[in-house]
Parts: structure tokens; sequence; C-alpha cells
């Protein structure tokens, strides 16, 4: 099982690259992630997603849109497997953030690789740590305990 977590302070080079820090690397395996890894528009506003191969074929199995029919299921579809790319890392670890996505998601030289449990986001510096303000030492403190103690949802009778 993959699991990606943490922040890593990176840049994305005058070449489109950014480079996944070793600790990333570590979680994925070719043999069961293969070789290449996928570059999706994020579920953040201003985000992309990094999915392994394995990762993404996950994820597109899980999504059901042929059970949803219209526009929006359509829409869907095209936007998010039209603007996905494959691409593969160097021998350091870098991969090419296509032009096209960086551009949509807005994304400058300063980033954060940031580790979400299936896939890794890409955030511009300044709007990740907006996003995550929290005021540690007053009333903000995170309450997690429901979602820690969490429960996978019994399997439905067929």
């Amino acid at each position: 099982m993959r699991i990606f977590t943490g922040q890593y302070d990176r840049t994305i080079d005058a070449k489109n690259r950014v480079q996944l820090p070793s600790q990333l690397r570590a979680v994925i395996e070719p043999e069961r992630d293969g070789n290449g890894v996928y570059v999706t528009l994020g579920e953040y506003r201003g985000t992309l997603s990094i999915f392994t191969e394995r990762g993404f074929e996950e994820l597109a199995a899980r999504i059901e849109t042929e059970f949803m029919p219209g526009p929006e299921s359509r829409r869907f579809e095209l936007q998010f497997y039209g603007l996905a790319s494959r691409t593969e890392m160097d021998k350091q670890g870098r991969l090419v953030v296509p032009d096209r996505l960086r551009t949509k998601a807005r994304l400058g030289e300063a980033v954060f690789l940031v580790g979400q449990k299936n896939r890794i986001d890409i955030w511009n510096r300044e709007d990740l740590e907006r996003s995550m303000a929290i005021d540690w030492d007053g009333e903000d403190w995170p309450d997690w305990q429901g979602f820690l103690r969490m429960r996978p949802a019994a399997p439905k009778d067929p």
C-alpha cells in the first residue's frame, strides 16, 4: 500500500521540471505502481495532482461517470482525462509539469509538494500556507478525532 505524506519545499525549473524528494520516491515501487506518473488538475483550486500509473488506474476505476449520463459527466471526462498527462521521472527524480496544466493552475516557480495519501499535490507556496492557516496557540487546533477513529463503511449486501 502506498501512502504519500509530508510537505516538501520545491522549485519548478526553467524546463518545467520539479524534483520529487527521496521520501516520496521511496514510496513508489515500479513493479507495483508502474514506471510513469500522471499529472492532472488537482482537487483544490490552483493545484495539480501527481498519481502513480496504478494510482491513476485505480482512480479511473472508481469514477463511474457512465452511470451519470448528462453534460456534467461528459464535461468532467473531457477536462479530467483530456488534460491528464503521463510523464516519467528521470534518474534525479524530476518530472516535467506540463505547461498547459501549470498555466491552468497558475503555478509559479516556488511550490510545495504535499503528500495526500494516494497522490502528491503541487501547491503554490502562498496558497498552501493560506489554506493551512491555523492558530496553533489558540482555539483553532484541528479536531481530528472523528477522522482518526473512522471505520470503513460496511459492504452492502447484493
